[in-house]
């Protein structure tokens, strides 16, 4: 039994008593600490001194919830009197920093030793502050502050600067990326987000033979739309996702493209209750109107794109032997099967705790000419996995998926990532 459904049989008792619904007095918080009283006040949209809407009270605990910054958000219906209410939501902050020193994990990189400070809900106020460093796999350093509310309502600021040094996945080249990025960002309503901002990108690929330069100023832009009831572990609705950016080439004039990001999810709920099956389906694409340069060359495989397949490297690439796992433009479809073993609850140090599993089949299409991209044989990946509940990344996730291609079985692979794949 949902939420909604509890509190309507709750509520049952007023309703034959007063023959309509009570009347809201007073809305009231408990066990938040640090975070301050007007970010928890300015999620509620439900009024006082009118008649109890449960819908938007319910509306209301999601809002908090999508915070992000709470480990678990409850709403109570408290009796006042025989006709009067209080709504009282009660939060359990989450944890507000990671470990200063840690192992990091990356598919395409492997582990790297990682020293963060990231610090969720900084002063109080739903901002975020993250200073980074990281030696291994792929060496970085840098500096973001997010602020989800800068002025009016839910206007958002972001700002990022940062340095990577790493090998290309399967080029040739070391990589040296500067870059700086500045966004702002706004809820359009309670479903629909939007984007704009500028990133500065200084990259260099250097091997011992060469040395290439590209120095872009890219503008971008961004919008989705998102009526999930849980963003972190959804039964139901949906998730359309469209980036557009331009990369302009100031060093010269034949590097310009255009890049079209879109992915478009849907989840419904087979089976109810704490222990729901969730079904969720996905397309997503990647489409690069430019010349052909290796580059920008993308792939299929990895616990983000087609699972299964592993994720290539120098060696595969340069054999040639999966040639059609490679390009610029790709599109793939997700169909996953969720099913809930044990439900999120809190232990007692703050933590999450739950565990779900998943059957999920991936498809995939790819290559260098966008009018062709249907006319090779798509990749396939089909396999299990399982969802642990965890602070900050949402969710740790193990998958294990067996790859095809032309109905002939090629290999199988085991994924450690974070966060759903949608």
């Amino acid at each position: 039994m949902n939420n909604k459904k509890l509190i309507f049989l709750l509520l049952i008792p007023f309703f034959m008593a007063v023959g309509q619904a009570p009347i809201v007095r007073g809305i009231e918080f408990i066990g938040y600490e640090r975070t301050k009283l007007y970010i928890l006040e300015r999620e509620i949209q439900h009024p006082i001194n009118v008649p109890l809407n449960i819908e938007l009270a319910q509306a209301d605990r999601q809002r908090l919830e999508n915070l992000g910054i709470f480990s678990l958000v409850s709403l109570q219906i408290l009796n006042k009197n025989k006709q009067d209410v209080i709504l009282r939501y009660t939060v359990i902050e989450s944890w507000r920093y990671l470990p200063m020193f840690t192992p990091v994990y990356n598919e395409q990189w492997g582990w790297s030793v990682g020293a963060m400070l990231r610090i969720s809900n900084f002063r109080g106020r739903n901002e975020s502050l993250i200073l980074r460093g990281q030696y291994g796999g792929q060496n970085t350093i840098g500096i973001s502050f997010t602020n989800p509310w800068i002025t009016g309502d839910h206007v958002s600021l972001q700002i990022g600067i940062g340095n990577n040094l790493y090998q290309h996945l399967f080029l040739p080249y070391d990589i040296n990326g500067k870059y700086l990025q500045i966004g702002v960002g706004q809820y359009l309503n309670n479903y629909l987000r939007g984007k704009i901002g500028l990133k500065i990108i200084d990259r260099k690929y250097t091997n011992e033979d060469i040395t290439r330069h590209f120095r872009y100023v890219t503008p971008f832009f961004n919008v989705i739309y998102d009526s999930r009831d849980l963003y972190a572990n959804p039964s139901r609705g949906i998730i359309w996702n469209q980036n557009l950016q331009y990369s302009l080439d100031v060093i010269g004039d034949t590097n310009n493209r255009l890049v079209w990001n879109q992915s478009t999810g849907y989840f419904n709920e087979i089976l109810g209750g704490e222990r729901n099956t969730v079904i969720g389906i996905n397309v997503a694409s990647t489409l690069s109107f430019a010349q052909d340069l290796d580059v920008w060359n993308n792939y299929i495989g990895g616990a983000y794109s087609v699972r299964g397949w592993s994720v290539p490297n120098s060696k595969l690439y340069s054999s040639g032997d999966q040639s059609y796992r490679f390009g610029m433009d790709l599109i793939t479809t997700t169909v996953e099967l969720r099913q809930t073993l044990i439900p999120k609850s809190i232990t007692k140090y703050k933590s999450e705790f739950g565990l779900a599993v998943a059957a999920f089949t991936d498809v995939g299409y790819i290559n260098n000419d966008l009018s062709q991209l249907f006319q090779k044989s798509p990749l396939v990946g089909v396999g299990i996995g399982v969802r642990i509940p965890w602070p900050v990344v949402q969710t740790v996730r193990l998958d294990y998926g067996w790859s095809f291609y032309q109905n002939k079985y090629v290999e199988q692979a085991l994924h450690l990532a974070f966060g759903e794949k949608f």
